[in-house]
């Protein structure tokens, strides 16, 4: 029952088509890590740890789902963009850097750092995007920027439900709820560690349970 939920999430993030301008007609190439001056856990004022880092949580879940991984591993090449496209799919658009062109998503290089520092990635060490990726995600080198797209998840629902501290951040417990009938589709235990980032943390950890 939950893979069939699983399949109905992933199937519903996908919801503009491709046009015209076919996304593997540009070259993909990993860019350059671009420095930023931020504070540790700076982020818009009254807004918490977990609100802020829902976006790499929730791209999280879904891609270790997809995966059926239990453990969070970003090692592994394609579940580390797979991660990062969720975010940029489903967040990406409330950034004010990016740009929406021909039903795609644009995003400078710099934003698409800032998104992988909420993983703990660096864009010139992730490997080439996956090919399993390019119909959803590519780079213009041209341009210097990704073009990811849009995707939108009306049907699960993040829920944190407790917050400890551990040395240097955050442990947080929660679920990803299947809001059609109110059930969870997995528990999962997070890491967050304060970064210098847009963020403030990274998540370091992440189990399903």
């Amino acid at each position: 029952m939950k893979k069939i939920m699983l399949t109905t999430l992933i199937a519903s993030m996908l919801l503009l088509p491709l046009g015209s301008t076919a996304l593997a007609d540009y070259e993909e190439a990993p860019a350059p890590a671009v420095s930023q001056d931020y504070l540790p856990g700076d982020m818009p004022a009254g807004t918490s740890p977990a609100d802020a880092m829902a976006p790499a949580l929730h791209g999280v879940l879904l891609a270790m789902m997809n995966h059926d991984v239990q453990s969070l591993d970003l090692s592994d090449g394609v579940l580390a963009w797979e991660c990062l496209y969720n975010m940029l799919s489903l967040y990406g658009q409330l950034d004010s850097r990016s740009q929406m062109e021909d039903g795609l998503l644009l995003f400078p290089t710099e934003t698409v750092q800032d998104y992988a520092a909420a993983l703990d990635l660096s864009l010139e060490a992730l490997p080439p995007l996956p090919q399993a990726l390019t119909d959803r995600l590519t780079f213009d080198r041209g341009g210097n920027v990704y073009q990811a797209v849009c995707g939108c998840d009306d049907l699960s629902q993040l829920q944190v439900r407790e917050v400890r501290p551990v040395s240097g951040g955050l442990q947080l417990t929660g679920a990803l709820v299947y809001v059609v009938e109110d059930l969870d589709l997995v528990q999962f235990q997070a890491t967050l560690q304060y970064r210098d980032s847009m963020f403030g943390f990274a998540v370091t950890g992440l189990a399903l349970s």
